[in-house]
């Protein structure tokens, strides 16, 4: 059998290991009791634990936090530079947002959250040079996990949640 050489180019390669990612991803089996309940997350502890707790055990420790974080920074760097560039970044959160979304029609909130995930890269990116690296990544995990452990034990559940 002849071997062919297909040549994807810079964008064609982006764009297959999206959807490879994808495929991946939403072939998990309906129901799985692994990995986070809301892959896209969302605004506060409901979503911060439906984002990161794995385990689904209610809790979420920091190298559960971490080993999530980092396997999303991994799985988004397609061409495997070490960065991210806006589209890797946007991409990779699609992805997770379409396995939230998975029976459900797209709607304006789905649209909504695809614009502001354009907006959060340019946050994340704090030199401002197009590309979110490691260490930009690893800053943002940081002051995002001490925010949701309020009670300062190292972890995030339902404590973090309660009212003083």
């Amino acid at each position: 059998m002849k071997k062919q050489n297909i040549q994807l180019g810079k964008h064609g390669f982006r764009l297959a290991m999206t959807v490879m990612v994808v495929a991946m991803t939403a072939s998990a089996p309906v129901g799985a009791a692994e990995g986070p309940t809301a892959p896209a997350g969302g605004h506060g502890l409901a979503a911060f634990m439906g984002s990161y707790d794995a385990s689904r055990d209610g809790v979420v420790t920091r190298e559960e936090y971490d080993t999530v974080r980092k396997q999303r920074f991994v799985a988004a760097d397609v061409n495997r530079d070490g960065w991210l560039s806006e589209e890797e970044y946007v991409a990779e959160y699609e992805g997770r947002l379409k396995q939230q979304y998975a029976g459900k029609a797209q709607d304006e909130r789905y649209a909504s959250s695809i614009k502001q995930a354009h907006v959060r890269f340019k946050i994340l990116d704090t030199d401002k040079d197009g590309k979110l690296t490691v260490e930009e990544d690893i800053a943002i995990a940081e002051k995002t996990f001490k925010q949701n452990d309020k009670n300062g034990d190292g972890k995030v559940d339902q404590a973090d949640g309660a009212k003083p």
